[in-house]
């Protein structure tokens, strides 16, 4: 327990996985913690739901380090119990008509010679995309990580190789890793993700769900005195004298220090702009975000769907499929944890990226419609089989992803990894106003997805508990 936090009342806005684990962690030092979640269930994107006996994922989710990660280790700190699955092979990948099975140890010698043949990287170009992976896999200082943070991750790429298959095959990592292209990823931060995935080799599932991360933080807050509300919408943070006094949430809460899980923009509206300076709300408008992303998700009645894990690009050069088909990413939840569907039947998520923003409604649900017309066309494509046992089936766009969050786009990380907004240029978790910190992706964190916004809860457990 940490004296300096010891006592203190502090509000959690947010369940998802950063308000959940920063939570817990706080409460493990004696804070006094109550978590606001605007929703009657927790976990933000990373909530899940039952339907007649399935259960499915708000996003489409597979974890690059489990319990090897940020996600694990605030499960260690706080005594969380969530159990992982780890399945081998990895993942399958196809692109250009040809596909690959990824091993967890997909940076050997061995594994790397086999991926570049299955894939079809030309043979003159695979020396060059060998030293490409063993740079890319190499440990390195914070201020080489540093320098690379500005480099766009297809410029660092060409300095070692440019093969139209490899660029395939990264695309699909850039989009899984970071919901961004690789044209704009920063290459540093992709660095960071592959390294610590190929290093751990612990890709994997949590048994439950995805839910059954941030309902095990959750758990932990309450067993030591903390209060969790749900369907408890925040309406205001409250200031007096430049600093926070607490929230409006039904009625007003007090607070020594109030932490944000909704995102820096929403912050800054809950608050007012009228509290921060210029210069820090250009810089906040500034800010680019990911893509959004759409999905199918199927109960089905047999074991439809194989592998576990895969990666689909289409073969846009056969004519047929330009207007048809789309990528999508697939995993299938139910074969890490058969307890999330009835004996015999399977849970599989289908997603696909498209734009986040709202802010014309009309062009973005038919972009959306559309997405999700070609991600239902691959999977017919690719398991013939697949309508004839659907249980149900739900399609989800950007708007889905909006309100579940409560943010005002249907991004699927936040503030987008581009060479402009990753490390130090990356928004701090400690805003502008005394008491006030942000906590989740968009803030104070590195790595994939989920992983970072545990990263950023990690950050500022660390920072409050040191003074």
């Amino acid at each position: 327990m940490t004296e300096g936090l010891a006592g203190k009342k502090v509000v959690v806005i947010g369940t998802g996985i950063g308000g959940a684990g920063v939570s817990s962690l706080l409460a493990r030092e004696g804070a006094l913690v109550t978590v606001l979640e605007r929703n009657g269930y927790p976990g933000g994107k990373a909530a899940s739901f039952e339907r007649e006996g399935f259960i499915y994922d708000t996003g489409v989710h597979w974890i690059a380090r489990g319990e090897k990660g940020p996600l694990g280790e605030i499960a260690d700190v706080v005594g969380a119990e969530v159990k992982w699955r780890l399945l081998e092979p990895a993942m399958q990948f196809t692109a250009g008509g040809r596909t690959a099975v990824l091993s967890q140890n997909m940076d050997e010698d061995e594994a790397l010679d086999k991926l570049f043949e299955d894939i079809g990287v030309l043979p003159e170009n695979r020396a060059g995309a060998k030293a490409f992976f063993k740079d890319i896999s190499r440990e390195r200082s914070p201020r080489e990580l540093e320098e690379l943070d500005e480099v766009s991750f297809a410029d660092y790429m060409a300095r070692f190789v440019d093969d139209e298959q490899l660029n395939r095959l990264l695309d699909g990592f850039t989009g899984m890793y970071m919901c961004i292209s690789r044209r704009s990823a920063s290459a540093g931060e992709f660095i960071l993700c592959f390294s610590a995935q190929t290093k751990e080799r612990s890709l994997s599932y949590p048994l439950g769900g995805m839910r059954a991360v941030p309902v095990a933080y959750l758990e932990a807050v309450e067993s030591t005195g903390g209060e969790v509300r749900y369907s408890a919408p925040v309406e205001k943070i409250v200031l007096e004298g430049g600093r926070v006094r607490g929230v409006e949430a039904g009625g007003f809460i007090p607070a020594d220090m109030v932490v944000s899980n909704t995102g820096i923009k929403e912050t800054i509206d809950l608050v007012g702009r009228h509290h921060f300076a210029d210069d820090y709300l250009a810089m906040v408008d500034n800010l680019r975000l990911s893509f959004g992303a759409v999905s199918v998700k199927y109960a089905l009645d047999a074991e439809v769907v194989r592998p576990h894990l895969s990666c689909y690009f289409p073969d846009f050069r056969d004519e047929k499929l330009v207007d048809r088909q789309t990528s999508v990413f697939v995993p299938v939840p139910s074969a890490a944890d058969p307890s999330l569907a009835p004996p015999g039947c399977q849970v599989v998520l289908a997603g696909s990226l498209a734009p986040p923003g709202l802010e014309e409604p009309e062009q973005a649900d038919e972009i959306c419609e559309e997405v999700l017309d070609r991600i239902e066309n691959t999977m017919r494509d690719l398991f013939p089989d697949i309508e004839k046992h659907v249980v149900w089936k739900i399609r989800t766009n950007t708007r889905y992803i909006a309100a579940i969050s409560g943010r005002k786009t249907g991004e699927v990380i936040g503030v987008a990894q581009n060479r402009h907004q990753v490390g130090k240029g990356r928004p701090s978790s400690s805003m502008p106003v005394g008491g006030l910190y942000l906590v989740g992706a968009d803030a104070g964190g590195r790595g994939v997805g989920t992983e970072m916004a545990a990263g950023s809860a990690l950050n500022l457990w660390r920072m409050l508990r040191n003074g």
